[in-house]
């Protein structure tokens, strides 16, 4: 019996290369079309053969490309599109949009969840590192884990970071809010700390292979399209707030 795309990968897939990863965000995008794609039409799409198309689908735990394809068939019936807002369906953008945030939460592993989850239960203090990017949402998440009772700490100004170095510990929690997972500053911060202390750390970033996930204890990753204007980057970062209020919510039900 074919089994849910999304369930079937959620261990595998953190396990591909970057152009693997390259291949399995396309079919998430496009997973309509690639449902009804033979292999060779799907190698020539991606501009491979069709060996490493058939190793790919191997490589997330299915036989062969047949088992893939069913997967992705079972899927798309029970995709949730039919109870979408139908005025944000009328244009390309927002439904777009829609299916980003919708394959964020369906990718997170649970593997990865049952690390955070294991963590939040030893009370840790929470330090949450942002780039410039995901700046603006520092309150709120630093509101989620004090919501949990817990100290929690967003600090935004580098010297503010520099002065919390010395009181990271072991039993404390970084988590680095990066969409690129490359920025310099909060890179050269986590290394000063493991220098002297071996927090958990928990990384929110696209879906590559990037410096800041090679770092981390856990990682989850975000669908979005990236958005500049004017030398700002506008890249969406609800992605990310979602994957923090399921973890915290999470939390507060195993609580009860």
């Amino acid at each position: 019996m074919a089994i849910d795309f999304f369930e079937a990968t959620q261990d595998t897939v953190r396990e591909l290369n970057k152009t693997e990863r390259g291949i399995f965000d396309f079919v998430v995008k496009n997973m309509e079309d690639v449902k009804q794609m033979s292999i060779q039409k799907f190698a020539a799409e991606m501009f491979l053969s069709t060996t490493s198309i058939f190793r790919f689908t191997q490589k997330l735990g299915f036989s062969g490309y047949s088992e893939f394809i069913n997967s992705l068939l079972v899927t798309s019936f029970n995709q949730p599109e039919d109870i979408l807002p139908t005025a944000l369906m009328k244009q390309g953008y927002p439904e777009g949009y829609l299916k980003n945030t919708i394959e964020t939460i369906r990718v997170m592993s649970e593997t990865q969840v049952s690390k955070v989850m294991a963590l939040l239960a030893r009370r840790p203090s929470i330090y949450i590192l942002t780039d410039d990017c995901a700046r603006p949402i520092t309150h709120y998440s630093e509101k989620l884990f004090i919501g949990l009772g817990l100290d929690a700490y967003g600090p935004e100004i580098s010297y503010q970071r520099q002065n919390l170095v010395n009181h990271i510990t072991s039993d404390d929690m970084l988590i680095a809010l990066s969409y690129s997972g490359q920025d310099k500053e909060m890179i050269d911060f986590i290394e000063r700390v493991f220098l002297r202390e071996r927090p958990f750390l928990l990384s929110i970033t696209r879906a590559d292979n990037n410096t800041l996930e090679s770092l981390s204890d856990a990682n989850f990753y975000v669908f979005a399209e990236e958005v500049r204007r004017g030398g700002m980057d506008l890249t969406s970062g609800v992605s990310m707030l979602m994957i923090l209020e399921i973890l915290v919510y999470m939390y507060i039900a195993r609580e009860k």
